[in-house]
This record gives C-alpha cells, sequence and structure tokens, in this order.
C-alpha cells in the first residue's frame, strides 16, 4: 500500500515509548516473610493473572493508538488496480488524439478520427469520480484542446465532439512531450497518458525521443496506446503542388508541376489529375499511365490567373478514395502583370550582334520585335553614362552585362534597392574589374562569392574542334534550375562557354554564403 507521506511512518518508533513507560513503572516488591502472609496468599495467587492479562491489554491499547495516529499523518492510499470499501483511487490522465490528415480514412461509415473520438470518450466514461483529464490533440504540433487537467468530465466530452480534423503531417514526440510535462511533478497518486492513433509510421518518427521521454517518467506515468481503423492497402495522394518557373504572369498560362504518390503496394493505372483556380472549375487536366506501389510520378499540368494579386491554385484527384485528405494539394501564388527589367550595358560594340546585352536581351523577350511591346517582360536598355540618372525602384530586376564598375554613389543605390527586396544580376565579361566587384559590391554583401582569376580561351570558339565548358545537366536539386530536369523544355548541357571565371563563396562566421 502507498503512502502519500511515507516520511511519516518514521513516527511508528513511538510505540516504543508506552513500551518504556510500562517497564518503568513496573511495580517492585520486597519479600518480608510474617505470620498473616499465608492468609493473604491465596487471594494474590488467584488475582495476579488477571491483573497481568489487564496491564498487557492496557499496553496493546497505548500502541494502537500511537500507530493508527502515524499512519493517519501517513495518508495511505490504495493502488490503482485496487477496488473495495473504498473505491478507486483518483486518475488524473492527459488523452491524445491523432488529428493529422492520416486519421480521415474511412471504412465506408467512419473515419478512423471519429472512431478515435469516441474511445477517447470512452476513456472518460471509465475514469472514477473524482478524476481529472486534459485533451492534446496531436500531428506534427501538439495543440491543447484542454491544456490542463479538469475535474469536469463533462466538460470534456463535449469539447471532444467539436473538435476538428486538420491536413497536417503526423509525428506525435511533440504531444507526447506536453503530455508527460503536464503530468509531472503532480502530487497525485495514479498518473496516466492516453494515446489515440492510426498505424502511420510518420507518427512515430521519433520513436527513440518517445521511448526516452516514456521511460524517464514510468515509474510515475503509465502510458497507453490505442490503434483505430485498419491498415489501407491502397492510397493515392498528391505529394506536391508548385510551379515551375519563378514568375506567374496574370491572363497567362502558367506551368505547374504536380507530383502524385502511390502509398500502396499495388501499381495505379490511369490517375487523373485536374487543377483549379481559386473557387473556378478544373481549367486543365492530365492523366499518369501507371504509378508502382510506394513510389512517386510527376506531371506538368498549366493554369491560369486572369487578374494580379493572389490565388489559390489547387490539383486534386477525382477519384477519392478512403483516405480523401491528401488527394487535394492548394498552394498560394501571386500574379502579376508584367516585370520590369534595366539591363546596363557595358560594351556596347560597334554594332548590335557584339554588344554584350544583346543575347540576354532576347532571351528575356523571345518574341518578334513587334510583339515586344505588349510582353510581360518589359526591357528598358542603358548605358553606364546613364546609371546616375536611374530611379533603381521602378524596375523589379536590374542587370548588369559586363559593366566594368561605376561610380560610389551608384554603389550606395544599389545596396539599397537590393537590400529593399529588388533583384541584381550581374553577368561578368571582357572588361569586368575584379577589384571593383570583389571590394566594393561582394563587401557590401551583394555577391555570394567574390570573383577569381578567369580561365579558358574564347578565342576557341571559332575553332572547328574548340575546347569548352558546359553546365551540369542531371540531377539539379535547386529550385532556380530544376526546370531542366525536364528534357521538354530543353537540356543545359546545349550551352557553350568558352572563357569562365572562378567564383569563391564568401566565408561568414555561420559558414559560406550563396
Amino acid at each position: 500500500m502507498p503512502f502519500l507521506h511515507a516520511a511519516m511512518l518514521w513516527g511508528s518508533l513511538a510505540v516504543s515509548i508506552p513500551v518504556v513507560i510500562h517497564l518503568l513503572n513496573k511495580r517492585k516488591f520486597d519479600r518480608v516473610v510474617w505470620a498473616a502472609m499465608r492468609f493473604l496468599q491465596v487471594s494474590v495467587d488467584q488475582n495476579q493473572r488477571r491483573i497481568q492479562i489487564e496491564d498487557l491489554l492496557l499496553l496493546l491499547l497505548r500502541c494502537l493508538l500511537v500507530l493508527l495516529l502515524v499512519l493517519a499523518l501517513a495518508r495511505p492510499a490504495l493502488r490503482a488496480a485496487s477496488t473495495g470499501l473504498l473505491g478507486q483511487t483518483k486518475v488524473t490522465a492527459v488523452i491524445i488524439l491523432d488529428n493529422s490528415g492520416s486519421m480521415s480514412a474511412s471504412d465506408g461509415v467512419k473515419s478512423r478520427f471519429d472512431r478515435g473520438r469516441e474511445a477517447a470518450q470512452q476513456i472518460i466514461d471509465t475514469l472514477p469520480t473524482g478524476s481529472s483529464v486534459a485533451v492534446l490533440l496531436g500531428s506534427d504540433i501538439s495543440s491543447g484542446l484542454i491544456p490542463e487537467p479538469t475535474y469536469s468530465l463533462n466538460f470534456a466530452k463535449d469539447q471532444l465532439a467539436s473538435a476538428d480534423l486538420s491536413d497536417r503531417a503526423s509525428n506525435l514526440f511533440p504531444a507526447v512531450k506536453q503530455a508527460l510535462d503536464t503530468l509531472h511533478g503532480r502530487s497525485e497518486l495514479r498518473k496516466e497518458v492516453y494515446v489515440i492513433t492510426d498505424r502511420q509510421a510518420s507518427a512515430f518518427q521519433q520513436m527513440n525521443e518517445i521511448n526516452r521521454a516514456v521511460d524517464e517518467e514510468r515509474k510515475n506515468i503509465r502510458t497507453h496506446v490505442l490503434f483505430v481503423g485498419e491498415p489501407e492497402e491502397r492510397n493515392l495522394g498528391v505529394s506536391s503542388l508548385r510551379p515551375s518557373g519563378a514568375l506567374a504572369i496574370a491572363n497567362n498560362r502558367v506551368r505547374f508541376t504536380v507530383e502524385v504518390t502511390n502509398y500502396g503496394k499495388e501499381t495505379a493505372k490511369d490517375v487523373k489529375v485536374t487543377i483549379a483556380v481559386d473557387n473556378d472549375p478544373p481549367m486543365d487536366d492530365q492523366s499518369i499511365d501507371e504509378i508502382p506501389g510506394n513510389s512517386s510520378k510527376t506531371i506538368p499540368i498549366f493554369a491560369k490567373l486572369r487578374n494580379e494579386g493572389f490565388h489559390t491554385v489547387t490539383a486534386r484527384i477525382p477519384t477519392a478514395d478512403r483516405i480523401p485528405a491528401d488527394d487535394v494539394r492548394t498552394v498560394a501564388v501571386r500574379a502579376i502583370s508584367d516585370v520590369k527589367v534595366l539591363l546596363v550595358d557595358g560594351n556596347p560594340g560597334s554594332e548590335a550582334r557584339e554588344s554584350a546585352s544583346f543575347y540576354l536581351k532576347n532571351a528575356l523577350q523571345p518574341v518578334p520585335a513587334t510583339e515586344r511591346e505588349n510582353y510581360y517582360i518589359k526591357v528598358n536598355t542603358i548605358g553606364i553614362t546613364d546609371l546616375d540618372t536611374v530611379k533603381f525602384g521602378d524596375y523589379q530586376v536590374v542587370a548588369l552585362a559586363d559593366v566594368s564598375d561605376f561610380s560610389k554613389n551608384v554603389a550606395d543605390q544599389i545596396d539599397q534597392y537590393v537590400k529593399a527586396g529588388g533583384g541584381l544580376l550581374i553577368f561578368p565579361g571582357p572588361t569586368l574589374s575584379r577589384n571593383f566587384y570583389n571590394v566594393d559590391l561582394a563587401g557590401r554583401g551583394l555577391m555570394p562569392a567574390t570573383i577569381g582569376e578567369a580561365y579558358g580561351d574564347e578565342g576557341e570558339k571559332n575553332k572547328d574542334n574548340g575546347k569548352f565548358f558546359v553546365l551540369q545537366g542531371k540531377n539539379i536539386e535547386h529550385p532556380i534550375t530544376s526546370l531542366w530536369n525536364d528534357t521538354g523544355v530543353g537540356r543545359l548541357t546545349t550551352a557553350k562557354f568558352y572563357k569562365a571565371y572562378e567564383l569563391i563563396p564568401a566565408v561568414s562566421k555561420t559558414g559560406p554564403k550563396g
């Protein structure tokens, strides 16, 4: 039997006090022989046994009184499982209900979340009178539906009835940690945590941390895990949706990349994917011939954002399965009407094709000259001498093409422009001053790297078998170049470079920049 104040049991040593007093007060007789003694001997012999029994009973009662007083101060309590005249020990419980997206899976009658909610309410119904309960909703974060234990069990059941399912990922460690922290240090005898979840492996991705936290409190807190729902053998989900380019132009078709994952074991065939903007009907659909089990496939799909501002773009698998939460994915996209680019030409050349900006300008406006006024990328080309009169805030991007250097005043303006959110592109050329860029621009933090020595020979381009460099053609991970993972948009390796500058990453206290 446990005691709430076990230290008081040392008081049981006080039982010896009545015994000591009894022994000290025990009467001693001096033997005196006289003639009349023989007449009293018979009476003494008859009463002596009765007196000894009465003294012994009195001693036992005194000891028992002291012992009962000590036990009362130590506050004995029954174990959690014990029942009887005193009833069950009160419980302080924390219920964790998984509300991640996978709990939306249904067996055709009820979702896992509905069954988990019912299980939580049944746990509350079985708690002994006088118990208290807290309720946490767990996904990859922990949110307190009832963060601190309440004695109003009916209130807890009402809150569970109104709990909402989320579309978040699953990771129960934050909720388990919060539950254990809530119960840690509380004086209640019986403390318990109930975790209600499905069988998703991601829910226990931090299993080592969960085990460690539970083991630290094992002596004081009991933890129970209840599984709801059966494992789902078939499930498709939209695992990724992203724009394929950095720009989303209003009233133009925007390319998106949709990734669909087959979480089941069997191959899924003829998977249809649609895309819609805001609350409009789907405006495009694509089909994937087949997706093997436990693998993913991506497809391009197009949507038109009809006006400027923010829009929601939603990719959907129209044929819903038993886990509808992952059949839809939505992203927010900002549409703009145009992009204003200031192109600074540092080497005009003797004719148009020889200028440093010729190919860059045509790349930015890949349309006939008659259509450039209406194209969404607006390019204004100037020379170095015009830099002092430019208002950089009128442009989203400033591109420097073989600009050797410029004044400190212009450098200050560009510094302020970039800090305000403007974009700066630098295309080095033969006239570039490395010292100016490395000191005046990289020194301001406007470049992620300094410019090293040039290598290669641009004269090689005039030879039949001239030596050249190419860009990386596969395993492209950075978002700015990930477009070329799709062979349908061309290959980076087709571009040839005959001369290049070495870039030396700038090093800070936290490591290389860029």
